[in-house]
């Protein structure tokens, strides 16, 4: 294998401190939610998500939309759980479509009870196109002066393995495999991180199936 078998597209969404609007893409800011939709609660807990990652279509066209839909909202239950390969926040994800949205939730329920390491501040995001490689260990040696897997914050590439892996996940609706579509990071390249704390400071991965996103999906906290 080649050093283009090793290649994948990846999206680092590089935040920066700001003040997005419902409209924008997103980290930590205030998610277009309708008011008719009742609002996600932790089925554990019962607490409020936390609007944690909004992506619009027509800035991260990379990200997998079911048709019909152009945001991808992210949300997270800012407490721990004890799930395998995730000790964390709960994570649920919403694909909508933004022309259905009418009237918009008066405000974001809060949380009674929450991990602060695990609510970002909020930013703006200028995202950075490259294309990413696996780690050094996961590559022939003759291709290990390529470079190494970004932690960041970003949409595909390939997995920043931290305590453990690299591990193979599968859907468990369909056995197809699932690939990693998402990255919450700790550290930003940039430095400009967003105060959430994840596994051993490392990143929470967010795996889909590769034949349907909107079967359940797979986390893995490092």
């Amino acid at each position: 294998m080649g050093e283009q078998d090793w290649a994948r597209p990846a999206v680092l969404l590089n935040p920066l401190e700001g003040d997005p609007t419902d409209a924008d893409s997103h980290i930590g800011g205030p998610m277009l939610w309708p008011i008719d939709e009742p609002w996600p609660h932790c089925d554990g807990d019962g607490e409020p998500f936390v609007g944690a990652l909004q992506l619009y279509r027509r800035d991260f066209p990379e990200l997998p939309f079911p048709d019909g839909t152009d945001v991808l909202q992210v949300f997270l239950c800012t407490l721990d759980h004890e799930v395998p390969d995730a000790y964390g926040p709960d994570v649920r994800l919403v694909w909508r479509d933004s022309t259905r949205v009418f009237e918009l939730i008066e405000e974001e329920p809060e949380p009674s009870e929450q991990e602060e390491f695990y609510v970002p501040t909020v930013n703006v995001l200028e995202p950075i196109r490259y294309t990413e490689y696996p780690h050094a260990y996961e590559r022939p040696e003759e291709l290990r002066d390529l470079p190494t897997t970004s932690e960041g914050t970003k949409i595909g590439g390939w997995t920043a393995w931290h305590a453990s892996g690299p591990l193979t996940f599968v859907c468990p609706e369909c056995s197809a495999v699932q690939r990693q579509t998402l990255s919450l990071g700790t550290y930003e390249p940039s430095g400009d991180n967003v105060e959430w704390v994840f596994g051993s400071e490392g990143n929470l991965n967010v795996f889909l199936c590769s034949q349907d996103v909107r079967h359940p999906v797979k986390v893995h906290i490092d």
